[in-house]
């Protein structure tokens, strides 16, 4: 059983602190990084006699859950519809790196849609979720997924949101260069969990969780991100039918205008016990 390589990774610093009487103190420390390993995601599809390849991109991300990280990404790209429609996943290391280098995966065949949308990919880094995209249309998101949950959740609550996500943010205190996606339920129960260096890579992982983890599903949930808000995590909430979103920092103007068409309930610059609604207000209950 090969030792799944850490997130996480220490290396040595020069600290160079200002005193303030002036002078200056090196001393040598330890610090940590946030690991960034590239994973190139292969598809399959067909019988053994008449099966196809196609590489679907390379992607910059944390190791870990990358078995949720390629369900959720497939399950946002509309390749797959639930997790049945992949039906393994190999993966290939090599002997300088414990986490996988390669993932092919082996689809159901006869997926609708399948082949569409898989020419549009390339490359993808840890910080764009659109780069494998190849033309404006690629980028419309399918109006009949607009989101109609009635759910209602208390002001109070949001304000929660992100100590609750911060607690699962166990790379992250370690080096601070991780990104964070949480879901929860309407009442604040966290549901899952993922970090990962990629905004749109642990958005990608949480989803893949409710996928493989039937349990883990709930019919209104709320979405805690712990970054910036921009077309890529409305794109995949929108398809992860995810109708509040909450944000520790901004949203994009493309973000804004995404979830007023979907009728997403989006929240930014949640912090210091204040946040903003930017769209569908109706969702939030204010409490006295």
């Amino acid at each position: 059983m090969p030792v799944i390589k850490p997130t996480y990774q220490r290396t040595h610093i020069e600290v160079i602190k200002q005193r303030v009487e002036g002078l200056r103190h090196h001393s040598p420390e330890t610090d940590y990084l946030a690991i960034e390993d590239p994973m190139e995601i292969t598809l399959r599809s067909g019988n053994n006699g008449s099966a196809t390849e196609q590489q679907l991109l390379v992607t910059m991300r944390t190791p870990g859950e990358d078995r949720e990280l390629i369900h959720g990404l497939l399950f946002t790209e509309e390749i797959i519809h639930s997790a049945q429609d992949i039906r393994e996943i190999q993966f290939e290391r090599t002997k300088e790196q414990a986490a996988p280098v390669k993932a092919m995966v082996h689809l159901r065949t006869n997926l609708p849609g399948e082949s569409a949308r898989t020419n549009r990919w390339g490359s993808v880094n840890s910080s764009c979720g659109v780069c494998g995209k190849t033309s404006m249309e690629q980028l419309v998101i399918r109006q009949d997924v607009g989101n109609r949950d009635p759910v209602r959740i208390n002001s109070s609550l949001i304000h929660e949101l992100p100590e609750r996500m911060r607690r699962t943010q166990t790379t992250f205190h370690h080096t601070g260069g991780l990104h964070a996606s949480a879901l929860f339920d309407a009442s604040g129960t966290l549901l899952c969990a993922s970090e990962d260096i990629g905004r749109h890579n642990a958005l990608d992982k949480v989803i893949g969780k409710v996928l493989l983890n039937p349990e883990l599903h709930s019919e209104s949930t709320i979405l805690c991100v712990s970054g910036r808000m921009s077309y890529e995590i409305l794109q995949k909430a929108i398809m992860a039918r995810i109708p509040v979103i909450a944000g520790i920092g901004a949203p994009s103007s493309l973000a804004v205008a995404i979830a007023n068409d979907f009728n997403i309930t989006l929240l930014g610059f949640v912090r210091d016990n204040a946040f903003n609604i930017y769209s569908a207000p109706e969702r939030i209950r204010k409490t006295a």
